[in-house]
This record gives structure tokens, C-alpha cells and sequence, in this order.
């Protein structure tokens, strides 16, 4: 609860509407409406007296002006309070007019209220923090399904890219595959036509193998027919050197047969 501060009248705290020190007169500066205890006013300054010659001491003009203006202001801000109709009451007559139950009443009310705004703000406050309690369970189940949630969807993103993977594997082995086909029909397309060329090239060998041997054939037949007409050249040859050996010696015989002739006839 907040605490009540004190009364500047009498020093107690109580509240402000009564005071029992509003009607009493003050000890020090016999003013009426505060204790002695808590007045404002200097008390008179004692007379203090030397050994020799006493002294006296006074106060100036100016703390004097000071004091009388400070005693207004006071009397000035009281003078509500007189203008009041209970304000020239005794004490006794004042306490009969007041009732110490109601007061207390209106305390205990109001202390009551506080006390149920109090309870309704904890309830209030508990039940805030049991939805946050559910809230932050609800949170921790979420957060963990999410969790289950984030790893599904990466074994699922990892398998699609697996899938993808391989499929794209299969379409490019499947292209790898049809153009070895290709070529593999190509080349065996080469082969069969290397094949027949070679057994074209083949035959024509053998054509040419038994032309070549018939060739050579013929070729030993002319060398032997060549043989033989060297032979006979060598032989004519020969027939014609004795031949020109047999001119020679006529024509030898026939100038030394011309040498004796007579100088008038021939001889006969």
C-alpha cells in the first residue's frame, strides 16, 4: 500500500481532512493550528549575558521583513481552511461530528478493491501464462514436426535428385547405345563390302595367277623358240662367214687369174 506522509500540523500520519493540532496554539510562536514540535516560526532569541555587560541581540530589518512576510504567506494559505464552517469547533465537538466506523469502512473498501484488482490481475497473469505455457508446447511440437517436415523433404530431394540422376544416366546410355548401333551397322556395312571386294580382289587374283602362269608358259615357250633361232642365227652366221671366206678366196683367184692373161686376148 502506499504510505501516508506526514502531517506538517501535527507530525503524525493521518489523513488530511482532520487534524486534532488545527485548533491548538503553538509554545513557541503562540500561533494557532500547529505544535511546537513542528513549527516554522525562530523562537525568541534568549537574552545571553556576558560577565561584565550584558547583550542584547536583535534582529535586522531586512530577517524582520523576512519573518512578517513568510507569517502572511502562512496565514494567507490557512485562510481556506478557517473559512470553513467547522473550523472554529473545539476538538470534542469536531470528533462527534465525525464517524471513526465510516472511515474505516471506506479504508476497508477500498483496500478490498485493491485487493480484488490485485487477485483479478494475478488471475489474469496466471492464465496469460498458462496459454503461453500451451503456446510454447504447441511451438516445440510444431518446431519438432517441422524438423520431421525438413528432413522428409531432403530425403525426398535427394532421391528425386538420385531419380533424375539415373534417368538421365539411362536416356544418355540409351543415346551412347543407339549410336554404337549405328556405327556398328556402318562398320559391318564396311565389313561385308570389304568382304566382296576382297573376294573380287580374290577371284581376280586367281585370274591373274592363271593368266601369269600361262604367261609364263608362253614366256618359256619363246625363250626355247629364241634358243633355237639363236642357234640357228649362230648357224647361219658361221654358213655366212664361209660363204665370205669362199668369196674371198674367188675373188682372190679370179685377180691373180686376171694377172696372167696376154696382152692381146684373153686367155682362153
Amino acid at each position: 500500500m502506499r504510505q501516508i506522509a506526514a502531517c506538517a500540523r501535527c507530525g503524525n500520519q493521518h489523513r488530511q481532512t482532520f487534524c486534532f493540532a488545527a485548533s491548538k496554539q503553538c509554545f513557541k510562536c503562540h500561533h494557532i493550528g500547529h505544535y511546537a514540535r513542528m513549527c516554522v516560526f525562530r523562537p525568541h532569541q534568549e537574552i545571553q549575558k556576558c560577565k561584565d555587560v550584558p547583550q542584547i541581540k536583535t534582529k535586522s530589518k531586512s530577517q524582520k521583513e523576512r519573518d512578517m512576510r513568510r507569517i502572511k504567506e502562512y496565514f494567507d494559505s490557512k485562510s481556506l481552511t478557517r473559512s470553513l464552517p467547522f473550523a472554529n469547533l473545539r476538538d470534542s465537538a469536531f470528533k462527534s461530528c465525525l464517524d471513526t466506523t465510516s472511515i474505516l469502512k471506506c479504508e476497508l473498501t477500498c483496500f478490498k478493491q485493491k485487493l480484488s484488482l490485485e487477485q483479478k490481475k494475478g488471475e489474469s497473469q496466471t492464465d496469460e501464462i498458462k496459454n503461453l505455457r500451451e503456446q510454447l508446447l504447441h511451438f516445440q511440437s510444431v518446431s519438432v514436426e517441422n524438423e520431421k517436415l525438413r528432413a522428409d523433404v531432403l530425403r525426398l530431394q535427394d532421391n528425386q535428385k538420385r531419380q533424375s540422376v539415373t534417368v538421365d544416366n539411362c536416356q544418355n546410355h540409351v543415346k551412347r547405345i543407339n549410336d554404337l548401333e549405328l556405327y556398328l551397322q556402318r562398320k559391318i556395312d564396311c565389313i561385308f563390302d570389304i568382304q566382296q571386294k576382297y573376294e573380287e580382289t580374290a577371284t581376280e587374283k586367281r585370274q591373274f595367277f592363271n593368266e601369269n602362269s600361262i604367261l609364263h608358259f608362253k614366256v618359256d615357250e619363246y625363250y626355247k623358240q629364241i634358243g633355237e633361232l639363236n642357234v640357228k642365227l649362230k648357224e647361219s652366221e658361221s654358213e655366212k662367214e664361209q660363204l665370205r671366206s669362199t668369196l674371198n678366196q674367188r675373188t682372190v683367184y679370179q685377180n691373180q687369174s686376171r694377172a696372167f692373161q696376154p696382152q692381146f686376148g684373153y686367155f682362153r
